[in-house]
């Protein structure tokens, strides 16, 4: 890894990027919620995992909670099968749930009524939550949990796109058996995604094979070594 990265100013110009990509993509994964048109994969799931708990418990559960909870078991089930887990990984978890729900429950992002207008807030959202993704990747902290349990998979003889869909084919039935929104956004979010990721790379020159996300103890290391020679 370049030096410039293993510094102060490059550690804090990183850690810049990752809050922003989070947060911006937190705002994407809202809009295409309040489209009504349908939802990612992953979404679908922690929706109707929440619409479900409502029902049993009588308790009021958000899409952001859900998503942060199943982040926690995902992340158990990335290290239970010896992936790597970054600063990044952890950090995932705790911000794009609680501002999910900082952005749903504060009426933040619009919710049109005409389908033209939902569409476009659709095709938004995606473009807004992909650009988030690009910089949260590009910090280079570690991958977000759905995506080291993606690669942990792929790592056990599982191409990476037969990892991806077999593990949102699961989730994607389980949601929508439990009620979660399922619409042309949902098949348009598993084609979509892959192609404005690939086009913001290109944009911003960015080679995800190239990437050395680091462990959360090699950060630690990093850091302690940096302020022990200040």
């Amino acid at each position: 890894m370049k030096t410039s990265k293993i510094s102060i100013k490059g550690y804090l110009k990183r850690f810049i990027m990752l809050t922003a990509g989070l947060l911006i993509a937190s705002y994407g994964i809202c809009m295409t919620v309040n489209s009504q048109l349908g939802i990612s994969p992953w979404d679908v799931f922690a929706q109707g995992l929440a619409f479900k708990l409502s029902d049993i418990t009588g308790n009021t559960y958000t899409l952001g909670t859900l998503t942060r909870w199943i982040g926690w078991v995902v992340l158990v089930l990335a290290v239970i099968l010896r992936e790597k887990v970054g600063f990044g990984t952890i950090y995932d978890i705790l911000i794009v749930g609680t501002f999910i729900n900082f952005y749903s429950g504060n009426n933040l992002v619009p919710a049109p009524e005409s389908f033209v207008f939902r569409f476009i807030l659709l095709i938004g959202g995606f473009i807004v939550w992909s650009f988030g993704v690009y910089f949260y990747l590009a910090a280079e902290l570690g991958a977000g949990p759905r995506d080291s349990l993606m690669a942990a998979l792929s790592k056990r003889g599982l191409p990476v796109n037969i990892a991806k869909n077999a593990i949102e084919a699961v989730v994607f039935v389980i949601g929508w058996i439990c009620g979660g929104t399922v619409g042309i956004g949902t098949v348009i979010a598993v084609f979509i995604m892959g192609y404005l990721l690939k086009f913001w790379f290109a944009v911003f020159k960015f080679d995800l094979t190239k990437a050395e996300n680091e462990s959360l103890l090699d950060t630690a290391k990093n850091v302690a070594k940096i302020f022990s020679k200040a």
